[in-house]
């Protein structure tokens, strides 16, 4: 009996020696590859980031515990495409610049890999599209052809230099892009203007640029603080002045002037040493710099324009931005996620006292039904997710549109629902949307943005022309996902309930109320008042209840795909 029992437990010990030897082994390429396919194949599996994660932990212990295994070129690869994957399901940036890292580290590790040149195509396409850096992107894009002559992406990487209107150069670049050394263009760009906004906790410094440019930051220390760019192979333009004052307590002036026959130089004296960002946009050419501090002095509100800018427009522009000294406006930049999750929500009833909003055919005001409904989604979102919501308003009073997103901004808002109610002059449209801000792809979505903001058409095109700038650190892509979770929930929870659902979709457009806001954001149209079923349904506590509901439905699938769950 003894004996039977000494085998059976030699046995056991045996048979658990041999699942840790598996488990130390890791799991193996082909496995790692058959969960890859599966989680890229999924939707549903994208949108929990704890899959993406779990994947990644997989891959990091295979390379670490198998550096010499055959198959360990395809793992590295696998691993930077995953990152890449989650950065196109998350939006979030940081993941971005670390798919671009374990890209170029796949390409250092291994220059002559057959995957070396997609590894530094897809690093360049991220820079490109993702975060906006037109000139780690051309650097990125020459690699591939200098780096990896014979790589089959190298075509690709001269159709996306030629499309940004760059001459590929005969001779090899430099492969070091840290240093940002690049080759010259065949036509040097030119800086035109240089603008800048003054706010309460920031300055914006704006160079207009006709083409990308390599521009490296320098900041000097000491007494007289400043930062400085060299902008390589650029020229300046003949109407640029040699100086700006600003002297509004962070900034003293700009300064611009060529430094020799190569680069042009661009100076910024600061009154003390201070935090700063930079920014490379697109469609035009910008290089934005933002300056964070206390300004020593009040800053005031004030825009440096180029000399082609109308008296008309910059009022127009002036007061939609809010040029009074009493309201400035806010842009506390977060700078990341502190992954605590979605804590506290700001919900924005729209209108309000004296701006009724849209008017129904039977009298129904727009501020009274924003208000009642975001009152029952305030109760809601407490209820089933356990946050934190605070309103802009909790009764019928007048809020500036620019004090919504402030007030949001102070309290450090993770997200910012807004709720309206459509209109149109007829009453025969009907359905529901839901807005983010961005510039208006369509006629009907300025015309919704012009009413919501109080403005003219020609307002809109004019707020148009500074959004390039004033979203260059909005939360763009995540604001795109809620709204687009926000919208599915309405239509699905609504047409379970009701007849004549219309899903008129998600768009974007310049909307004040979401400008300035730090945390994803978007704008609820809940109904056309101007419909006279529709007005009746907005009326109802049910309706604005199911309402209610459905955005929170769409919060909680936004908050999973993106990984900010922090309710149980």
């Amino acid at each position: 009996m003894r004996i039977v029992l000494f085998v059976a437990l030699l046995q056991l010990l045996l048979l658990f020696s041999a699942v840790d030897s598996g488990q130390a082994q890791g799991t193996s390429y082909v496995e790692l590859r058959q969960d890859y396919q599966q989680l890229i194949t999924s939707a549903q599996l994208q949108r929990q980031r704890t899959n993406w994660e779990r994947l990644i932990s997989n891959f990091d212990r295979f390379i670490a515990q198998r550096p010499g295994d055959t198959a360990i070129e395809n793992a590295y690869f696998l691993r930077a495409r995953t990152w890449h994957g989650l950065s196109q399901a998350s939006g979030g940036r940081s993941d971005a610049e670390e798919a671009i890292r374990l890209y170029l580290d796949l390409a250092k590790r291994f220059p002559a890999s057959r995957f070396a040149d997609d590894a530094l195509f897809h690093a360049a396409e991220i820079a490109q599209q993702r975060l906006n850096d037109q000139s780690r992107a051309i650097g990125l894009y020459r690699r591939v052809i200098h780096d990896t002559p014979t790589g089959d992406m190298v075509s690709e990487a001269r159709k996306k230099l030629t499309a940004l209107s760059v001459t590929v150069p005969p001779e090899p670049v430099t492969t070091n892009v840290e240093q940002h050394q690049y080759e010259e263009v065949a036509q040097a760009p030119l800086l035109q203007s240089i603008r800048y906004w003054s706010g309460p906790e920031y300055t914006r410094v704006v160079l207009d640029l006709s083409a990308p440019v390599v521009a490296k930051p320098n900041l000097l220390r000491g007494n007289s603080p400043r930062l400085y760019f060299d902008l390589v192979y650029t020229d300046l333009s003949g109407q640029l002045p040699d100086e700006i004052i600003i002297n509004n307590g962070l900034v003293q002036r700009v300064r611009a002037s060529r430094f020799d026959t190569q680069r042009s130089r661009v100076v910024i004296d600061l009154e003390r040493e201070l935090e700063y960002r930079i920014t490379t946009l697109d469609n035009p050419h910008r290089l934005v710099v933002d300056i964070m501090g206390s300004p020593s002095r009040a800053p005031q509100v004030q825009i440096a324009r180029p000399p082609s800018t109308s008296p008309i427009a910059d009022d127009s522009i002036a007061h939609i931005l809010g040029s009074s000294a009493s309201k400035q406006p806010v842009m506390r930049i977060k700078q990341q996620s502190n992954g605590d999750g979605i804590r506290l929500i700001v919900v924005d009833p729209g209108h309000g006292g004296r701006d009724p909003g849209a008017i129904g055919p039977n009298g129904t005001r727009e501020k009274d039904v924003n208000l009642a409904m975001a009152k029952i989604l305030a109760a809601a979102l407490r209820q089933q997710l356990g946050v934190k919501v605070l309103l802009t308003r909790e009764d019928d009073r007048y809020l500036e549109l620019r004090e919504r997103t402030e007030y949001a901004n102070r309290v450090g808002a993770d997200l910012f629902i807004s709720l309206h109610a459509n209109a149109t002059t007829g009453s025969r449209a009907y359905g529901v949307e839901t807005y983010f801000l961005n510039l208006a792809k369509t006629d009907e979505a300025a015309a919704v943005a012009a009413r919501e903001n109080g403005m003219t058409l020609q307002d809109i095109s004019n707020l148009e022309a500074i959004l390039f700038d004033l979203m260059a650190n909005a939360k763009i892509n995540e604001s795109s996902r809620l709204a687009a979770e926000v919208q599915q929930s309405l239509v699905a929870g609504l047409s379970s309930r009701y007849s004549n659902i219309r899903d008129l979709g998600v768009k974007q457009g310049p909307f004040h109320v979401l400008l300035g806001a730090t945390m994803p954001s978007a704008l609820v149209e809940s109904a056309f008042i101007t419909n006279p079923r529709e007005e009746k349904r907005l009326n109802s506590v049910d309706y604005q209840r199911h309402v209610a509901n459905a955005i929170v439905q769409g919060i909680k699938k936004y908050a999973a795909a993106m990984g900010q769950v922090a309710w149980k």
